[in-house]
């Protein structure tokens, strides 16, 4: 783990029990995907991360030292796959490590389950990755206790949000629905990237409010998230949509997100000259 710059043994990795992090979750945090000891979105991971700091106030390290500890991390062992994750806490103390992924968990059809909760388009976290998570954590429990992969938000509206750790689009023919940021989501990297290989593959896109019914009669629709990238939703409460298997447009929408996914630096000379 690569501690406020310093590279140390995990059991070393510590907080104090008065940091705001371990008192309220109080902190920001992103999860990058890892391939081959390379980062993919990096930069556009850091713009995130550092955006969300300053809304929560809290004063950052030097992006160039965090860029480096996130580089170094990832090359540590080049994992064929896997995955780094770097906490900015609430005193803004820096926190990267890194874990590895199994390769089937990569594009795999998924199913999901309607969370009984809702996010609030009032809360102030709307739109923040931060530590505060233990809401995304018991919805993935629910999920999980139902035989399902991932857990889906309504938001205070009755409208459609997203997953406790994806983004969720629906296919409607040549059509594309996605919540907009503002209906209680979190605005994905990968999000992005879907987005962008829809306009390249001439699909019209609904970026706003959308139904839950739209869902409910839909043959087609996947999730996207940074480290598990496009995966197709098959099943939703206990029944397929379409004919249970992953769509055409789901297929081309990967296919074109794959091309696009930016592949970020190796090691390189960080700051101070260090290699």
């Amino acid at each position: 783990c690569w501690v406020d710059g310093r590279k140390l043994p995990l059991a070393e990795a510590t907080l104090p029990l008065s940091e705001p992090a371990v008192l309220a979750g109080l902190g920001v945090f992103e999860t990058l995907a890892v391939q081959e000891g390379r980062l993919l979105e990096l930069d556009e991971h850091l713009s995130r991360l550092y955006e969300g700091a300053g809304r929560l106030g809290i004063e950052p390290p030097p992006l160039e030292r965090l860029r480096f500890d996130a580089i170094a991390a990832a090359d540590e062992g080049k994992p064929a796959l896997g995955w780094l994750k770097i906490v900015l806490t609430g005193t803004g103390r820096s926190f990267v490590f890194r874990g590895t992924l199994d390769p089937m968990e990569r594009g795999r059809s998924v199913s999901a389950i309607l969370l009984p909760w809702r996010r609030s388009l009032r809360d102030p976290l709307q739109g923040l990755k931060t530590l505060n998570y233990a809401g995304n954590l018991m919805g993935l429990e629910a999920a999980s206790r139902k035989g399902a992969d991932e857990g889906l938000w309504l938001n205070s509206r009755g409208h459609l949000a997203e997953g406790c750790a994806s983004n969720l689009f629906v296919v409607d023919g040549s059509k594309l629905f996605t919540p907009r940021v503002g209906e209680g989501i979190l605005p994905g990297i990968v999000r992005g990237l879907a987005l962008t290989a829809a306009r390249n593959l001439g699909l019209a896109i609904h970026e706003g409010r959308v139904k839950l019914v739209r869902l409910e009669r839909a043959r087609e629709a996947f999730l996207t998230s940074s480290v598990r990238g496009v995966r197709p939703l098959v099943t939703y409460r206990n029944r397929p949509l379409g004919d249970g298997r992953p769509g055409p447009t789901t297929r081309r929408i990967s296919e074109e997100v794959a091309r696009l996914r930016r592949v970020g630096p190796g090691p390189e000379t960080g700051p101070e000259g260090r290699e």
